[in-house]
């Protein structure tokens, strides 16, 4: 007897032997154990008169076997546990009843969605999301091609884009997966070889050739001599660059610059890359330039054809807080006496070339259609220029195609498919390469052809994950496990956001990767790897809303002080927080608190902390009364809970509530108008929401939402500490002199009140204090974390049977001391994990 037929064997015979409820002992058990509960304390919210929040119970079967009664039921049951139904206000039903109803839904909610994972699995076939599709094909290809921009937009479910029940795919879809896959293949063709190119510009000669120059001089930059001093960001991306590449490729730049000012401190500059006919720079890197005598400083950066390099401030100078000429002013800027650029440089063929044509030679497309055709090849000059690369460009040039075709395609397919493929399935890849050749296609546009139909098909879009019934141990519960092959996939995904490497597929063809021991080999080597910056970038990013920290801009009239250098810095204080808590194994408890964060200079100097330099983040201990400490009190995440003029103790609560807590809001009422805080500043917002607790639907909500946002008040929209609130208009307490600020004008608001009270009557005075209530409860919080890692890194949402594995998961972590790594480890070991 084989595994497979040994295991199903067993399965069958495990459910044979285990006693089915019927459906009449369902109903008589339910109406003994929870309908008196609800007759008694619930229909009078809930019953045929009055539903509030849309949910009436008196008539709600017991059938637990439709999923959307068994969400209302699970509801219920997470309600009475919390101890929010009955309303506190209300009368409290028997302890006895309400421990007989709460056990007797635990035990049939969880058996009925264990049920249903062994019969149906817990995750249904995802795809890859756009991030996952652009990180696949680009390992997969060695190329740098941007996709996800192509793809529509991804939705959500559980706060997070990788969830197959949001993934559907549409015509949509398929058309523009069709246009990535060939926008992919194109570019790991190198339309020409390498043409050498070589451009130095003094500072007075990049001057001259950008846009605007004159109205740009004396406001952020003026010329000394032939360099260019630069104190402010510059509106024009063309000032300070390089002249734009002719073709694709990696460039080396050079650069003679220094660090000016009265302080003689290093100066952040950005580093950035511009198309040639676009204004939306991309940021590659930001590097501290020191004082004293212009250096050498050189940078290798990869450019597309027609883009240049960039020289820029993210800092923001307004000229008229001076009152000064430009060559008088003494604050920090840049002096660039040159700029060179020379390449490309590296190997040619380029390595992206070789993942998919091998040792296919390449030659211009006039020579490889006369070979093909077996005709004397054109002679092509050594130099050529540009036009005649653009008109006769290079392609691959096959003498014997059909058996460089059947070569290349089964090479590629496993790869791409993450997986052996049997041979049924590489001959009809194969087949539709070789008929495209015989009907005349070239070489080329046949192989497109052909990766094209391999990069759109569903063993490389979804993430198929084959599983086989099986029972691990005695008394172990039947569960449909990944194979090898499945498992590899998802702990990939998990960590890095990509198809597996060749270590995670050679383990996982000899059947040893899911061993407890090798799984945590391969974590601990896949967290060491650069590719697990993938993992906060993907996971913080969307836990903690990282990635909306471009989706609002701070209103310039009130919040001067804030400028490029401060946004730049603000996620990567997050970031590299979210990595030094998992490196070091660091308890969960540290996101809520820590003595400690990652700062630079320039965050440093908005945080009120003194004594940090430089733009390179570094572990900083906290001063005692800094307000600071965990990722609530980080910029960042201070404003993606702001729209950028004001703030709102909703938005903060909300976040607070299911990010941090794990215990998110209900909807607001449909009839319920938005709240609209008075911009001008003469009241508050906590004001406004006593309106809102007024009307009995909110006030519910309210108790919960608030008292986080309160707590967080202090923090303006760009996260720095205030006392009182900053107004656009004139109010009798006046303008605000803020020390070093060179911003406008603003006038002083209403104070900032202190305090707020917990749906539970604990009061506190500031955040400090709210943090100490929050790790009162310190299962809560890593419960939260627990549910969430196991979210994202199964593509499925949390199901009632999975609580049990949480459980005890959060039991293993308490004594361990909550250790963020450990809580990873123990999620890939975990059932949930595991299994289909």
């Amino acid at each position: 007897m084989t595994r497979t037929t040994s295991a199903t064997f067993l399965l069958s015979a495990f459910l044979l032997s285990t006693p089915v409820v019927s459906a009449q002992d369902l109903t008589a058990a339910f109406k003994a154990k929870v309908k008196p509960l609800i007759e008694s304390h619930c229909v009078d919210c809930h019953g045929p008169q009055v539903q509030k929040a849309n949910l009436r119970l008196d008539n709600l079967p017991p059938d637990l076997r439709d999923e959307r009664t068994m969400a209302v039921w699970a509801s219920v049951h997470d309600k009475l546990v919390s101890g929010e139904m009955p309303p506190k206000k209300r009368e409290r039903p028997p302890q006895d009843e309400l421990k007989g109803a709460i056990t007797w839904l635990n035990k049939e909610l969880h058996a009925a969605s264990l049920d249903r994972q062994q019969k149906k699995g817990r995750v249904v076939v995802r795809r890859l999301n756009g991030t996952e599709y652009e990180n696949t094909i680009r390992d997969l290809l060695g190329t740098g091609v941007k996709l996800k921009e192509l793809l529509p937009e991804d939705n959500s479910v559980a706060g997070f884009d990788n969830v197959g029940a949001a993934l559907d795919v549409s015509a949509t879809h398929q058309l523009l997966y069709q246009e990535a896959a060939e926008k992919a293949i194109m570019s790991v063709i190198p339309p020409n070889t390498p043409i050498p190119f070589s451009d130095k510009r003094t500072g007075k000669e990049m001057s001259e050739k950008g846009p605007n120059f004159k109205q740009t001089l004396t406001r952020s930059c003026y010329l000394k001599d032939d360099a260019l001093i630069v104190y402010s960001k510059l509106p024009r991306y063309g000032l300070c660059a390089t002249a734009p590449v002719p073709a694709a490729g990696r460039y080396k730049v050079q650069m003679s610059i220094a660090a000016v000012g009265a302080d003689n401190k290093a100066v952040p500059a950005a580093f950035l890359t511009v198309d040639g006919g676009r204004e939306d720079p991309v940021l590659r890197e930001m590097r501290d330039i020191q004082p004293g005598k212009p250096t050498i400083v050189e940078v290798e950066v990869d450019l597309e054809r027609r883009q240049a390099f960039v020289v820029n401030l993210l800092m923001n100078w307004d000229i008229r807080a001076t009152k000064k000429p430009i060559e008088d002013y003494t604050g920090p800027g840049l002096l660039v006496e040159w700029l060179k650029i020379e390449g490309p440089v590296g190997v040619w063929p380029p390595k992206s070339y070789s993942s998919l044509f091998d040792d296919v030679p390449l030659k211009p497309r006039s020579v490889a259609k006369a070979l093909s055709e077996g005709k004397p090849a054109p002679k092509i000059p050594d130099i050529r220029s540009e036009y005649a690369w653009a008109t006769d460009p290079l392609v691959p040039a096959s003498l014997k195609p059909k058996e460089d075709a059947e070569r290349l395609i089964r090479s590629f397919l496993p790869r791409a498919f993450r997986r052996p493929v049997s041979e049924a399935v590489q001959k009809q890849f194969v087949a539709r390469v070789h008929d495209k050749l015989d009907k005349g296609y070239t070489f080329l546009d046949a192989m497109v052809y052909g990766y094209k139909s391999i990069l759109t098909s569903p063993y490389f879009l979804l993430l198929v994950e084959p599983g086989e019934a099986t029972v691990v141990a005695k008394n172990d519960l039947p569960s449909a496990k990944l194979d090898e092959y499945a498992l590899a996939s998802r702990l990939s995904y998990f960590l890095w956001s990509t198809s597996p490497d060749d270590e995670l597929l050679e383990l996982a063809k000899k059947g040893e990767l899911s061993k407890p021991a090798a799984l945590r080999a391969q974590v601990e080597r896949m967290l060491k790897s650069p590719r697990s910056r993938r993992f906060t970038e993907n996971f913080a990013g969307q836990w903690l809303d990282l990635r909306k920290i471009d989706a609002t801009i701070p209103d310039p009239q009130l919040y001067g002080d804030f400028d490029g250098t401060l946004l730049w810095a603000m996620p990567r204080e997050t970031q590299q927080f979210f990595e030094e808590v998992l490196k070091n194994d660091m308890s969960v408890l540290e996101f809520v608190d820590s003595d400690w964060t990652m700062l630079n200079e320039r965050l440093a100097k908005h945080y009120g902390i003194p004594g940090v330099f430089g733009n390179d983040f570094r572990k900083v201990a906290l001063p005692p009364g800094s307000h600071r400490g965990g990722v609530m009190t980080h910029a960042s995440v201070l404003k993606v809970t702001a729209d950028g003029t004001r703030t709102s103790p909703v938005l903060r609560g909300k976040w607070v509530l299911e990010k941090i807590i794990g215990k998110p809001p209900a909807p607001p009422p449909p009839d319920v108008p938005s709240i609209e805080p008075d911009i001008r500043g003469a009241t508050t917002i906590r004001q406004q929401l006593d309106k809102h607790r007024n009307i009995a639907a909110c006030a519910s909500c309210h108790v919960h939402i608030d008292p986080p946002g309160f707590a967080l008040e202090n923090f303006d929209p760009i996260g720095g500490w205030r006392v009182f609130y900053r107004a656009s208009t004139r109010t009798p307490k006046g303008i605000v002199n803020l020390p070093g600020y060179t911003g406008r004008a603003f006038f002083r608001g209403p104070d900032v009140e202190l305090g707020g009270e917990t749906h539970d009557g604990k009061k506190f005075q500031s955040i400090d204090d709210y943090k100490k209530l929050l790790l009162a409860d310190k299962d809560q919080l890593a419960r939260n974390l627990t549910q969430k890692l196991l979210v994202y890194s199964t593509g499925a949402d949390i199901q009632f049977a999975d609580h049990e594995v949480v459980e005890q998961i959060v039991t293993s972590l308490k004594a361990k001391n909550y250790g963020f790594r450990t809580l990873v480890h123990e999620v890939v070991q975990s059932r949930v994990f595991l299994n289909k």
